[in-house]
């Protein structure tokens, strides 16, 4: 049963803001439009500050709004542990493990994870959101998240890492691709040929065009998508090739769909791949469980990886 203790304000305030209207939060929470409006306006007035700005079209929050959010969300997931704890401390469950990481894992490390754990812990309850690595980095910061399993997290005294390894770079590509099974390449061999890129906003394009820019001007690829699944799909077909790690394709490469061909240019840099926990937060036995199954895990299974493809 939920402990329900998050002030009702905050309650409509985070509604509203996630649903980006009074209407929609009033239809979410079975709560009369004018009964949030009255909480809204009485939270804004103690705050002595305007916490949306209100437009025909909906509501938008305000600075001060962005950091009541992060006050109700904070709140929330604390509310949350504390139900878990209590729980744990009744027998009742090992609690909720809540985990940011990212697409590239969605049909290889992440499904093998829930496996393990619903046979081994039935009791412990996953919740894993896809993010990008800032988001992971910042969720972690504010108490959202357990656990952050993403590239290139920066340094920061506040976290801590439980495993870290760098992931280099190499071209991908489908059976029938010249370059398939090649023992190596280089980005000048691999810009021969048509390239399939993520988009922008995703962390390896975005690590890229910070780096070797070059390979996306002055025409854009051939192929961008925000879909890894997609983009793994187009590969197979062996008329494309795309630079990244061998963990976006790890399942494929697993069951040798796909072949990775390292890059084998001086100087290039590869991106790492961490598991980090907040170092100011103790750490539940569920997410310590959890933390420490990824991190025998992952080393495990990209070894593997290159193995099959020596």
């Amino acid at each position: 049963m939920a402990l329900n203790i998050l002030p009702r304000a905050l309650n409509y305030l985070e509604a509203v803001a996630r649903l980006g209207s009074i209407q929609g939060a009033s239809r979410s929470l079975g709560i009369a439009a004018s009964a949030i409006d009255r909480q809204i306006i009485a939270l804004e007035e103690v705050c002595q500050t305007p916490l949306f700005e209100r437009h025909a079209r909906g509501m938008r929050l305000t600075s001060a709004g962005e950091a009541a959010v992060l006050l109700a969300r904070r709140w929330r997931a604390d509310e949350e542990r504390l139900e878990d704890d209590l729980c744990t401390m009744r027998g009742e469950q090992f609690g909720t493990v809540r985990l940011g990481t990212m697409d590239s894992l969605a049909n290889s490390i992440l499904p093998d994870l829930v496996k393990v754990f619903s046979a081994r812990y039935p009791k412990i309850r996953f919740a894993i959101n896809i993010m990008t690595p800032q988001d992971a980095a910042r969720e972690l910061e504010i108490g959202t998240i357990d656990l952050a399993l993403a590239f290139n997290l920066p340094s920061d005294q506040g976290r801590h890492t439980l495993w870290s390894a760098p992931l280099p770079f190499g071209c991908v590509v489908g059976e029938g691709h010249p370059l398939w099974r090649a023992s190596k390449t280089t980005l000048s061999e691999a810009s021969k040929y048509p390239l399939a890129a993520q988009s922008r906003e995703l962390p390896v394009r975005a690590y890229l065009e910070k780096r070797y820019g070059w390979l996306f001007d002055p025409a854009e690829p051939a192929l961008v998508t925000n879909s890894l699944q997609f983009l793994k799909q187009v590969l197979i077909g062996g008329t494309y090739l795309s630079i990244t790690s061998r963990l976006d394709a790890l399942r494929e490469l697993e069951n040798g769909t796909l072949s990775f061909v390292p890059l084998a240019d001086k100087g290039l840099r590869p991106q790492t791949i961490s598991i980090a926990v907040d170092a100011r937060r103790p750490l539940s036995r569920a997410a310590r469980l959890v933390g420490e199954a990824l991190a025998e895990m992952l080393p495990a299974r990209l070894a593997g990886a290159v193995e099959s493809a020596a």
